[in-house]
């Protein structure tokens, strides 16, 4: 495997985030500088606050969660939680039927690399890894595809609440489907039907199997999966939903960044509406708002005194009770001793809402860190791409821009169509001259002239066309344009396209750790081209 770093892309990042995401946060939005910061301060903050009945919960519930074969690695960094001095670096995504595009892999393998990034700076203290499975979301358009090869299969469900429920015994189309697209020998074959045994096993469930499956993909570097329903973590974020419930406090906490962040001239991701948690049961997932009277559920389906919701919060029916995009960080800090969050575009500006908030709720904000970037390319790509004899860098520009930059290194910025723009230039001069400003004569001439530059500028591209394609045939080309506009392309990126998954099938757990172990986490060295 050949993986090179790289700055970010220009221009794959608005300048504000390309700036917040590597530690020059705007003053007052978010207290963690990125990734050269000084953590010693959060470190200190998060022992202090964390105690060791809640690591003993968190130890509990991932021992019970991962019950399958742990690794050593695994069981390890499971013991290391009790420890006052162990912290979590965490990730996360909504659930996928085929563990998500490749932005997530570039999530988990940022993550894991990060801990072995404090673990040098800080060698006392103890850094786990952990991937938050988002199971109460319930788009479910946007987890039932997977993508190879430019052909896509839709999971055909009518499934509409928490996606971590959804059973996936009738997914069995998925893998028939993959083994069609991808083809290759048996090793694919038996990899492929592995992942399948995982999905038709009694009861299984896309929680399930994403925990199982990554728990299996990941083991070797101590990965921990989390599934955040669980009643035991959500009765430790009492004192959080009980604030979100009042909700004038903590929405006017959300309003006042989401404010900052607007005179910051962005626009914030997630509108502060009314409500900060949901009720989620097997029927319905619906927000919560308050009343006179105390609670409802806006469709009107629930409703509850203020008494009887104090004893939902109380008991175990709180598992009910399911944090919104904006406090869903506040429960993470609430459950977790975590250091770093590591996330996408989208995530980061979701992120830069809530600082008030973790002030109000008593919580400790993360250090928050922009994830890796990264290209893959199969070995023949990039031979192609090779006898441009470009930077990587400029692989993502515009493929006509390309074009013209090579041309531009091939003739030398073109002089041929410099030279008639000056013939432009000095003929007008000339003819303001010879007509004066005012002479009806001047606009016809400058006609003429308009027309002469005109015809030669489209004899010297032709030439230069010509140029290009004696270097480049119109096959070749193409190929590379191909290329180009299918991992390059910064409206819309590889990693949101293919699903690393189809990776590991064709290349197996080698490819994964060779990946995992490759990919480094540097400052401004954020963005990565592999090769498999």
């Amino acid at each position: 495997m050949n993986v090179k770093h790289f700055p970010y892309p220009p221009k794959a990042l608005s300048d504000f985030l390309r700036q917040s995401a590597w530690g020059n946060q705007p003053s007052g939005l978010y207290p963690s500088e990125g990734l050269s910061a000084n953590v010693t301060p959060i470190l200190e903050a998060i022992a202090a606050k964390y105690s060791l009945a809640q690591r003993n919960v968190l130890q509990t519930v991932f021992s019970e969660q991962m019950h399958g074969a742990l690794t050593n690695a695994q069981q390890a960094n499971i013991n290391l939680l009790g420890n006052p001095n162990a912290f979590t670096v965490v990730t996360g995504q909504q659930i996928h039927i085929g563990l998500g595009p490749a932005y997530v892999l570039y999530k988990i393998v940022s993550a894991i690399n990060y801990c072995n990034h404090l673990k040098v700076a800080h060698p006392n203290r103890h850094f786990v890894p952990v991937f938050w499975m988002a199971t109460e979301d319930h788009d479910v358009e946007e987890i039932a595809y997977f993508n190879v090869n430019q052909e896509k299969y839709t999971w055909d469900t009518s499934w509409t609440t928490a996606v971590g429920d959804m059973p996936t015994s009738d997914l069995t189309g998925l893998f028939d489907w993959l083994e069609v697209h991808l083809g290759g020998g048996e090793a694919v074959k038996l990899r492929i039907q592995s992942a399948r045994n995982l999905y038709m096993a009694p009861g299984a469930t896309l929680a399930s199997t994403t925990q199982h499956w990554l728990s299996e993909l990941f083991g070797a570097f101590g990965l921990l999966v989390l599934d955040p329903r669980d009643v035991r973590l959500k009765q430790m974020a009492k004192p959080l939903f009980e604030e979100a419930l009042q909700g004038d406090a903590m929405l006017e906490a959300f309003q006042l960044s989401t404010d900052a962040l607007k005179k910051s001239n962005q626009i914030p991701p997630a509108h502060v509406g009314q409500s900060l948690l949901f009720w989620m049961d097997e029927q319905r997932r619906v927000r919560i708002e308050k009343n006179a009277d105390g609670f409802h559920t806006i469709d009107g389906s629930l409703a509850w005194s203020a008494d009887q919701m104090n004893q939902v919060v109380s008991s175990e029916d709180i598992t009910h009770l399911s944090p919104n995009v904006l406090l869903r960080p506040l429960y993470q800090q609430a459950i977790l001793p975590c250091v770093a969050y590591v996330g996408g575009p989208s995530e980061y500006l979701y992120w830069l809402q809530t600082p008030k908030a973790f002030a109000l709720g008593d919580l400790v904000a993360p250090q928050l860190l922009h994830r890796k970037g990264g290209v893959i390319l199969t070995p023949s790509q990039r031979k192609k791409l090779d006898k441009l004899q470009l930077p990587m860098m400029s692989y993502f520009e515009e493929v006509e821009t390309l074009k013209q930059n090579i041309i531009a290194k091939e003739l030398g910025d073109n002089e041929l169509l410099s030279s008639i723009d000056q013939t432009q230039s000095v003929l007008e001069s000339q003819l303001k001259t010879l007509y004066g400003w005012k002479s009806p004569l001047l606009g016809e001439a400058k006609k003429q002239v308009d027309a002469f530059v005109k015809w030669n500028r489209k004899m010297g591209q032709s030439a230069t066309d010509a140029f290009v394609e004696s270097k480049f045939s119109a096959e070749t080309w193409g190929a590379i344009a191909q290329i180009l506009t299918s991992n390059f392309s910064l409206t819309n990126p590889q990693e949101r396209r293919i699903f690393w998954v189809q990776y590991y099938f064709l290349y197996g757990q080698d490819w994964i750790d060779d990946l995992a172990k490759s990919v480094e986490y540097a400052d401004h060295q954020a963005f990565f081209v592999v090769e498999p």
